[in-house]
């Protein structure tokens, strides 16, 4: 999700209405039913949308045609009512549409010369569905695959064979809304019983639900982008409209909550995963909201608010790829009313026009299926291919990969301009090859570029980071009794947005629990602090839930801890919520999972890796997989790998889903002293920090296929460097436990490409 700094670049954003004389006329909408799916759909050939004059048909246009034309094609589709519609993201001319009379069609749209063709009968017909179909949906990465929502079930449809491939069937009402995530690995519906599901269709009994909007009346939702949180919009138990923001991750309750007064139009939204801004608009309205959605409060900022000459009926986003980014236009809307289809352009006032503004323009979704939909239903995933849409650069952003395990050598973007100097001096002419299967379903003979990669700093915007410490006030300046004798693997001091943990010195295991909000004096005499019986190895807090501590002990037993509405009192005994006692060794590490709440990894002396179940404080799985003593011990971002380095010196990734042994193993650094490691730049790379044969402290870059492809020597100190990754802006900030100080560094990627054709 975008990440907004105030002032935004969007806050200024302005819409541009066409000109009555440059807006498709001659449209009835009147006749048109209520429906929970979209009038409305563009790809960046043709706007197709449902026609009132009569039922059952759907009027389209071209694209570049819409301004300047009062004429339009009608396709005769359905017997009934044409309830959805959606263009495939992948295939621009191909149209699904779903109907009440229970089926839905695949149409391919040919476009010559700028006519239009219509067919006369679908390319394929889902007649599958037991009711009248209301939301049809395309998967966003996996070819040939249509998701229906009909009545109490949703369908995912295969279309080469024409029958229903998955169905979930969790619902006691009928599916009012349903949204992928841009990844294609989950999906959101919300239904007439008020509540809301997050499903993994490819494992259909694990379902998460929370309770949604407080009224039945109509619902939507709508994921934003390839982030872990999604919107929903309904009817408070007023019938005041609200949107709500929810994490994935944990349902409990919504991250944000704002209402938008009473009216008889659910807010239907739509999401620019690239800019992050968000539009609102309700069928009835006469307005467009304009948002911005962030990760971090406040959440949702609202930009502009733009008035309409009439009634809308429905809407949809044009695809980035078709924006002017010479005029500075960041989203399109096309708006339907009740006569006419509108153009709305969003753009952003710059000075300098007739130039691409690179940062507006972040690489968007390049419009290619990344996998079959048979790879899909056997579990495999991709990332979303993207690429540039300045025109007079023309390239690929990524060569997408199989991300089904951690595989694949990363495929780091490399400009035009680059690769041409590359190969300028080799006296190469370079094209770029295909990452692809031959016809026979086997690799295609053309090599992958040979790579040669570097840690770099240089030409950085972050080059010049700066720090500024805070006040005294602000700061804890006595405290005495710091525990310094703790494990390696340990970072002996844990903080997050309510409350500070540190270990204190003694055999009784005290971990002292502070506000760390303000800054305050420690009391001379008994800390607040909650007490083990036995040395403390490990403790971190829940990433979910800012009470909950877990704590791996000598004893071998893990201890939950939550801390009371207040905080922890000095002298009070506090008892732990939840002990998990099955390791026959002393605890090294302990590890929250950090995209399931409810899941902790410990990690025993004996080199045991146990899995365990919060919510039902059971074991879920125990690995056994190393012959040496575990040193550290990080999960991907996603939460769908780890990734462990020991004293054998190899470092291992696993996938705990698909089995208990490694996936990878290779070599890691000379040093036995110690190791840290995190995954970085989207999941691609594993970044370790050890030591070299000469004893100097080192940063080690390995690819997913644990292949080492840079290394920096930084100094030569006693103490591990322990990184602290930010996946927004790619900077590693390392310090070590006796450091006075801390040191930064900006993780890119430098690319010297040699291409060999056969």
């Amino acid at each position: 999700m975008s990440s907004l700094t105030k002032p935004s670049k969007f806050k200024n954003i302005s819409a541009r209405i066409s000109k009555k004389e440059n807006r498709l006329r001659n449209i009835d909408s009147n006749r048109l039913l209520q429906t929970s799916g979209s009038l409305l759909s563009s790809s960046c050939s043709f706007v197709a949308f449902t026609n009132g004059i009569r039922n059952g048909t759907v009027g389209v246009v071209g694209i570049d045609s819409i301004n300047q034309s009062t004429e339009f094609s009608v396709l005769c589709c359905h017997s009934d009512f044409v309830t959805d519609l959606q263009f495939c993201p992948y295939d621009q001319s191909t149209l699904a549409t779903g109907s009440y009379d229970c089926s839905v069609k695949i149409w391919k749209i040919p476009s010559n010369d700028g006519s239009i063709t219509l067919p006369d009968s679908p390319s394929v017909h889902l007649n599958c569905f037991s009711g009248r179909v209301e939301r049809v949906l395309w998967h966003p990465l996996a070819s040939g695959l249509v998701t229906c929502a009909s009545q109490k079930e949703i369908s995912i449809v295969d279309i080469e064979t024409q029958q229903s491939a998955i169905q979930l069937t969790d619902f006691v009402d009928v599916v009012q809304s349903i949204s992928w995530k841009a990844d294609g690995s989950l999906l959101v519906s919300s239904s007439k019983d008020m509540k809301l599901r997050v499903h993994d269709p490819r494992a259909p009994s694990d379902v998460q639900e929370a309770a949604g909007h407080a009224s039945s009346k109509d619902s939507r939702v709508l994921w934003c982008g390839e982030t872990d949180y999604f919107l929903s919009s309904g009817f408070d138990r007023s019938l005041q409209r609200d949107i709500m923001l929810w994490d994935a991750r944990n349902l409990s309750k919504s991250v944000k909550k704002e209402s938008f007064g009473t009216s008889s139009g659910v807010l239907v939204p739509y999401y620019d995963c690239d800019t992050g801004i968000c539009f609102l608009a309700a069928k009835g309205d006469a307005s467009i909201s304009c948002f911005e959605i962030s990760a971090a409060s406040p959440f949702l900022i609202q930009n502009s608010t733009q008035p309409l000459e009439e009634q809308l009926k429905g809407c949809c986003l044009a695809p980035k790829r078709v924006m002017d980014v010479t005029q500075c236009e960041v989203n399109r809307l096309f708006v339907l009313t009740q006569g006419s289809v509108t153009p709305i352009s969003y753009c952003v006032p710059r000075k300098a026009t007739n130039e691409f503004h690179a940062d507006l323009y972040p690489d968007t979704y390049a419009g290619d299926a990344a996998l079959t939909g048979q790879e899909w239903l056997e579990g495999g995933s991709k990332p979303v291919p993207k690429c540039s849409i300045n025109r007079q650069e023309k390239r690929p952003v990524e060569k997408q990969t199989s991300r089904s395990e951690p595989t694949a050598a990363a495929q780091t973007t490399a400009t035009t301009k680059d690769v041409a100097r590359s190969n300028s001096q080799n006296g190469a002419t370079t094209e770029e090859p295909k990452n692809g299967t031959a016809p026979n379903g086997m690799a295609s003979p053309v090599e992958r570029p040979v790579a040669t990669y570097r840690l770099a700093v240089q030409h950085s915007k972050f080059r010049h980071l700066l720090y500024t410490a805070y006040s005294r006030d602000r700061m804890i300046t006595n405290v005495h009794n710091l525990g310094k004798t703790l494990p390696g693997q340990c970072d002996i001091f844990h903080v997050n947005r309510k409350w500070c943990a540190f270990a204190l010195t003694g055999g009784a295991g005290l971990i002292c629990i502070i506000e760390s909000n303000r800054g305050f004096r420690l009391p001379d005499g008994v800390l607040p602090s909650v007490q083990n019986s036995c040395a403390v190895a490990d403790f971190v807090w829940n990433p979910f839930d800012d009470n909950e501590l877990a704590v791996g002990c000598d004893d071998g037993v893990v201890r939950i801890w939550r801390v009371p509405e207040g905080g922890v009192k000095a002298g009070c005994e506090l008892e732990p919520a939840m002990l998990l006692k099955n390791h026959k060794d002393r605890i090294v590490m302990v590890r929250y999972h950090p995209t399931a709440a409810s899941l902790l990894v410990s990690i025993a002396a004996n080199w045991e890796i146990k899995l365990w179940d919060l919510d039902r404080e059971e074991e879920k799985m125990a690995i056994q997989s190393h012959t040496e003593e575990i040193l550290t011990f990080n999960w991907s971002l996603n939460g769908k790998y780890f990734a462990t380095y020991s004293k054998d010196k190899l470092i291992r990734t696993f996938d705990p889903r698909q089995s208990e042994a490694p996936l990878k193993e290779g070599p890691g650094s000379d040093g036995i002293r110690g190791a840290r490691l995190t995954w970085v730049l989207q999941d691609r790379f594993l970044l370790v920090s050890g030591f070299s044969k000469t004893s100097n402290r080192c940063l080690m870059l390995y690819d997913d296929q644990l292949n080492l492809v840079a290394s920096e020597d930084i100094d030569t100190s006693p103490s591990i460097l322990i990184p602290f990754y930010d996946r927004d802006t790619s900077i590693v900030y390392l310090t070590g436990k006796v450091n006075d100080a801390s040191s930064h560094l900006t993780l890119t990627l430098t690319l010297t490409l040699t291409l060999t054709l056969t």
